[in-house]
């Protein structure tokens, strides 16, 4: 129900549900994946709010609200650290977040956000990192020497999480891909008002929140409604022989065609906006009950996980330094996986060690035996 739903808002030649009773397991859903400003701002933009019943239109946008507070607070917080770079001459391109939802869905409330995102250049990192630091955000977790990003972290008022920000040089982890970071750079523009701060261009905007959905394994709805609304709002712009050569180059192609075989799979109206050049697989990965009601650490779960990195590196070698990472990581991650112990200090990494290793194996045991009972 929650696809057609979804599918109604963004076809409109799709009635929405007339069932009144239809749209309390939607809030439900909508809840679930943390769409309720997205729905409530697509709604109100169709003219089509008054078609849903009274209950959910209240629930909506008393939701709404709260985004609306939550975002203008980090949308406060990233004109400050952007007029922080721009003043100590360190070039940066926010990615996602408030930026994305001004420029995609025509308001910084119209989409939850809830951290910020900033590509910078590897040279300027430990510059921008005191810039950081001097604005009060404290420093998160372990670095991971592979990893592309640095984590941050500021307390929000009267919020339980804080403010997460990511410094990132990159946007996939090293030796997983070829991806030339500099192209981003170079067809970004500057933002206005700055000379240092720029923006993605079109077509790189687009490139990166695929790579982004499909880093994430699609296992949200949001990750579908920012490629749909990006292709709504791009429309022909979007050159997919174009983009798919320079997926090809980075070897991030298989990646890119089969998120989007999956949202054009789920959502077949976008063909006539933006025809999909890749034939449409009759057979796909992706399932909606799994995401929604499965568990990531099941069976299920694995077997995809398995799949996916099987499957979908261009190069062989990508998928077996995956695994060698997924089976051997590192001290840092470890530690930000388990935490050390004030009462095991001393024994803490090893006690990591010991419940990463009891937990993949419980895991492939529980696979391998679900394989035997099945057959």
């Amino acid at each position: 129900m929650f696809i057609e739903f979804i599918q109604s808002l963004y076809d409109q030649s799709r009635p929405l549900p007339e069932n009144p009773n239809d749209y309390s397991s939607i809030l439900e859903d909508i809840e679930y994946f943390h769409l309720s400003a997205t729905v409530y701002s697509l709604l109100k933009q169709q003219g089509r709010m008054e078609e849903t019943p009274t209950y959910f239109q209240n629930q909506l946008k008393t939701e709404y609200q709260a985004v609306l507070y939550n975002n203008l607070y980090i949308k406060n917080q990233l004109k400050l650290i952007l007029d922080t770079f721009e003043a100590n001459d360190i070039s940066a391109i926010p990615l996602k977040g408030i930026l994305f939802n001004e420029t995609y869905f025509g308001h910084f409330s119209a989409r939850r956000t809830t951290d910020i995102d900033i590509l910078i250049r590897k040279g300027d990192m430990e510059k921008a990192i005191r810039c950081i630091e001097e604005l009060e955000y404290d420093t998160e977790g372990e670095y991971s020497s592979h990893h592309f990003h640095r984590s941050f972290g500021k307390v929000i008022p009267h919020s339980p999480v804080p403010l997460a920000i990511e410094l990132h040089w990159d946007l996939l982890k090293e030796e997983s891909s070829s991806l030339e970071i500099e192209q981003f750079w170079k067809r970004s523009t500057p933002l206005e008002g700055y000379k240092h701060i720029k923006q993605l261009s079109e077509v790189h905007t687009f490139y990166m929140i695929c790579l982004h959905g499909w880093k994430h394994g699609m296992d949200s709805l949001k990750y579908f409604i920012d490629i749909i609304q990006t292709i709504h709002v791009l429309n022909h712009k979007i050159d997919y022989n174009a983009l798919f050569k320079i997926a090809k180059n980075d070897h991030t192609l298989k990646r890119l065609t089969s998120t989007l075989t999956v949202v054009y799979n789920q959502f077949p109206h976008l063909d006539q906006i933006n025809s999909f050049p890749f034939n449409k697989k009759s057979k796909i990965w992706w399932n909606y009950q799994e995401i929604r009601y499965g568990d990531r650490q099941s069976v299920k779960g694995f077997k995809n996980l398995i799949r996916v990195h099987l499957s979908e590196y261009d190069q062989f070698k990508h998928s077996m330094i995956f695994f060698k990472r997924w089976l051997f990581p590192n001290k840092s991650e470890i530690t930000n996986l388990y935490p050390p112990s004030i009462k095991h200090k001393k024994y803490s990494i090893f006690r990591g060690y010991i419940k990463f290793y009891r937990k993949k194996f419980h895991t492939l045991f529980r696979a391998l035996s679900y394989s035997k009972v099945k057959n």
